[in-house]
């Protein structure tokens, strides 16, 4: 089974954090609250970071804009989203721009609409922890076929593009590869 996702939620009224743990809270997820960005950098901090992070836009310290840039420079792979009670104009620019927001969120919302943003949300932190993890894959096959043409000159690069036998590191691989298929393809990867 794979591990439980990671939602941090940081705002300063306490019926804000209560009412989205409610409507967010699972069995794979792990929902994790502050009241302010420091305190939310500190408990990130312990943490490693968060799959997705849901901030209110005013907070008490400072905007939420300001928080989630901070999250981008400290945990890139982090899904930001913004609650706001006030969308404006430049707000919403100023958030595509600097914070790289995913979404908006505009209070008061819609218990449905959060669910399903937080889904995709979910979704596509888990696409891109995928893509990552197969061009490491890509990377380290590279390296190997790299290391296999210098150590073996005689052989041509023309050979490996025609013949694609070479097996490089072939149980890592195959693991790696059965992980993403198991995931992805269940059904038919069980049938096999």
């Amino acid at each position: 089974m794979a591990s439980k996702h990671t939602i941090f939620i940081v705002d300063d009224e306490k019926n804000i954090l209560n009412a989205l743990t409610r409507t967010l809270q699972s069995e794979e997820r792990e929902i994790v609250t502050a009241e302010n960005s420091r305190e939310a950098l500190e408990k990130l901090k312990s943490m490693g970071g968060a799959d997705v992070v849901i901030s209110d836009n005013r907070l008490p310290d400072f905007s939420g804009i300001d928080f989630l840039i901070k999250v981008r420079q400290l945990y890139p792979a982090t899904i930001r989203i913004l609650i706001t009670g006030y969308p404006d104009l430049e707000s919403t620019i100023d958030s595509i721009n600097k914070g790289q927001v995913y979404r908006f969120i505009t209070k008061p919302w819609d218990n449905e609409e959060v669910k399903i943003i937080v889904k995709q949300a979910l979704d596509f932190y888990d696409v891109l922890r995928d893509n990552r993890s197969l061009l490491k894959i890509a990377r380290q096959q590279a390296d190997l076929l790299k290391t296999v043409k210098e150590k073996y000159p005689d052989i041509s690069g023309a050979e490996f593009d025609k013949s694609s036998v070479y097996i490089i590191e072939e149980k890592v691989i195959s693991e790696s590869l059965s992980d993403f298929m198991t995931k992805y393809y269940r059904e038919e990867h069980k049938n096999k």
